[in-house]
Formats: C-alpha cells, structure tokens, sequence
C-alpha cells in the first residue's frame, strides 16, 4: 500500500467523505487552491467543492482565502487534526445533550396515564406484508407513479431496473428528484448507473454488499422494502416484502439512505 492510500485510509477512519479527503489532499499538496483547480486534480463536480470546502472549514481542517477568484487552502495537519478532535468531541457532547433531553421526555410521556392508554400499536398498523417480490415489484411501480417530489431507491445492485425504467422516466418528467444508491462494480451495473444519469437522476456507488436492504422511498411518506439476510455464508435468503408508511419507518431507512448517501461516491459518466 503506498502512502497515499495509507493517508486516504486514515483520514476516511476519521468519519470524513470521499470528497473531504479527496479535497484536503490536494490542498496540503499545494500551498492554496481555487476550486477549479481543486476539480482539475479531483474530478470532484465544481459546485460540490464549494460544499467540502464549507464541510472542512466547519471541522476546522480548511479555511478560505478573501479574494478573486476564491482560494482555499489547509491549516497545518496538526493543528488541523487538533481542531477535528474538538469538533468530533463537541458533536458528541451535543448529540449527549440532545439524547438527555428526550430522555427525559420520553420518561415523562410514558408516565401520562393518557399515552399509556394508546400506547398498543397493531403490527399491521405498522407494515403490509406482501407474499412475493413480485408483488413487491407492483406496489414500488405504483408509489413511484404518485411520486411528487423526491424517489430515494438503495439496492445492492439494480438488475432490476428495467422493469421500473418507464416509471422512474416518468417521474423525473414531472419534475421529481431521484436518487439511487447501489452498487456499480460490474459492466451490466455501470450501465444502469449511466441510463439512470441519462434519465436525470443521480447515483451514489457503493461496494457490493454494503446496502443489506433493497427498497423505494416516495416523499418521505411510502417505503417499500426487502431485508435480504445470509444466515449461512454465500447463500442468501429473503425476508417478505413490506410496505409502510408509518412516519417512524419512514425515518428510520430516510437516515439510513441519508448516512449511506454520504459515505458513497457519486457515479459520473
């Protein structure tokens, strides 16, 4: 392994992104650089750069220059890692803060006698279960038909595609916005990636095996999904198809996708 995959390594085991370390590699490398020159050498998306920029600044490892054009440049990577270590420890004393406080709430609510009188929740309340994949298929083409805003789908790989191709073309001419996490190692992936960008939509890769659930995600109000597990190594088995629109559901796999839309790496043509 050389030294810069070594330091990629580490500054990622750091929590920060593909495109934070891609980033501030390049401007310990030079003594200051514009975005224009931070995309030459990263082919990171020019309006993204503006984004890392802020990202790093927040976490104390950037700062930007006054001037034009605008110019950025890293703090010493000691100090710089100094400053990252009392940001990560304030974000964690925060997050602490925050836990305590609807701790306390959370106490408080399950000790008024009128919660605790509608507190039972029936499981089909919750979810809808459907018996095939099929029927999984269906219901997805259906809630991506009445999409109005936003389409998140994660799959591990999306052999699947064409048969929600006319679906997902449609929305985006409504004007929806759709974003795909998966996997794009092999040729047939790569190419569904790159229809999907020709469609409008943008695709996060991940490594195969990294997304252990398969679904679509509507306007943060439908999900339907599929929980793939392997009790036994290289076999894989299937839980039933679900569908929910219950609101904690919702959140649970919107931060899920949100946190693994971050970790991955935009696919670009």
């Amino acid at each position: 392994m050389s030294d810069a995959e070594e330091l990629t390594l580490k500054l990622k085991a750091l929590g920060l992104t593909q495109y934070e370390v891609k980033t501030l590699i390049t401007l310990v490398a030079f003594s200051s650089a514009t975005a224009e020159e931070i995309h030459k050498q990263t082919d990171i998306p020019t309006p993204r750069i503006y984004d890392t920029i802020d990202s790093l600044a927040k976490k104390g490892l950037a700062r930007t220059i006054s001037g034009r054009p605008m110019r950025f440049e890293a703090f010493n990577l000691k100090k710089g890692l100094d400053n990252l270590f009392r940001f990560v420890e304030q974000e964690y004393h925060d997050e602490l803060e925050k836990i305590a406080v609807v701790s306390r709430d959370i106490i408080a609510l399950l000790n008024d006698p009128d919660y605790q009188s509608r507190l039972i929740i029936k499981p089909d309340e919750l979810l809808e279960a459907y018996s095939s994949l099929e029927e999984m298929q269906l219901k997805t083409k259906d809630i991506i038909k009445k999409a109005e805003k936003e389409i998140n789908i994660f799959t591990n790989v999306f052999y699947w595609f064409d048969q929600v191709k006319q679906e997902i073309n449609e929305a985006k001419e409504r004007g929806v916005n759709i974003r795909v996490i998966m996997s794009t190692e092999d040729d047939k992936s790569k190419k569904v990636a790159e229809n999907l960008l020709k469609i409008g939509a943008s695709v996060t890769s991940l490594s195969e095996g990294n997304v252990l659930a398969r679904g679509t995600l509507v306007d943060q109000e439908q999900v339907v999904f599929v929980i793939w597990v392997s009790p036994v190594p290289h076999e894989k088995y299937v839980y039933r198809p679900h569908f929910s629109s219950n609101s904690g559901i919702i959140e649970i796999f919107s931060n899920n996708f949100e946190y693994l839309w971050e970790k991955g790496e935009e696919f670009t043509l």
